[in-house]
């Protein structure tokens, strides 16, 4: 530092301005790096969410089908589920076992004689109406599961947003404390220039006074 240094204050506006420019290199740098990390969880996050997308319309659908036919969904769903029973796999092992047991019952009924009696007609509709409930129970409990397999993956699409939201938030966090501390120092810098500016007036100031001493000490 030179002598005239103490009459100007350029060097500590250069020293300023070269921490703050280190400053705001570092930062943006950092910024760009968590905007990158921000990019890859949003990435990551909606990969696994497009793996339980399909898994939740596969079970959402069994599930609503499962409400329709318990009853759930109120008369419109039982008519769908009811519709839906009669189309499915178990509503015709349902008629085969019904025809095959109507058929073994008029045998029985036939070999004591009594095939033309009430007792036949009430053991027919016992039977078919037991055939019918067995089958629709069946088909219910067959559809079931769907109940727990839609919520096991709904969970698990909510644990990956609940996730991203955590991790998005942190990130953010420690962007902003980055950018605190950024603006701080430059602050800093700043104010250290402007004493520094300060401090060169007071030299000045000084500086006249003492001239002026000196002249007054002459005359």
């Amino acid at each position: 530092m030179g002598l005239f240094d103490l009459f100007s204050n350029d060097k500590a506006e250069e020293a300023a301005a070269q921490r703050n420019a280190g400053l705001q290199q570092g930062y943006d740098a950092l910024a760009s790096t968590y905007g990158q990390g921000r990019d890859a969880i949003n990435t990551g996050a909606s990969t696994a969410q497009g793996y339980y997308a399909p898994l939740i319309a596969k079970y959402g659908a069994g599930a609503d089908a499962y409400g329709d036919a318990s009853g759930a969904a109120g008369i419109e769903g039982l008519k769908r589920g009811t519709e839906a029973f009669k189309n499915s796999g178990q509503y015709g092992v349902y008629g085969i076992n019904l025809g095959e047991g109507l058929q073994a019952l008029q045998r029985t009924h036939a070999a004591a004689g009594n095939l033309n009696s009430g007792n036949a007609d009430t053991d027919t509709l016992k039977y078919a109406t037991d055939q019918a409930t067995k089958a629709y129970n069946s088909y219910l409990a067959g559809l079931q599961p769907y109940l727990g397999g839609e919520a096991g993956a709904v969970s698990g699409a909510a644990g990956i947003a609940t996730g991203q939201g955590r991790d998005l938030n942190q990130s953010f966090m420690g962007q902003g404390t980055a950018a605190n501390a950024n603006y701080t120092g430059q602050g800093a810098s700043n104010a250290a220039a402007t004493m520094n500016e300060y401090n060169v007036g007071k030299n000045q100031l000084d500086a006249i006074f003492g001239v002026g001493k000196l002249a007054a000490g002459v005359f």
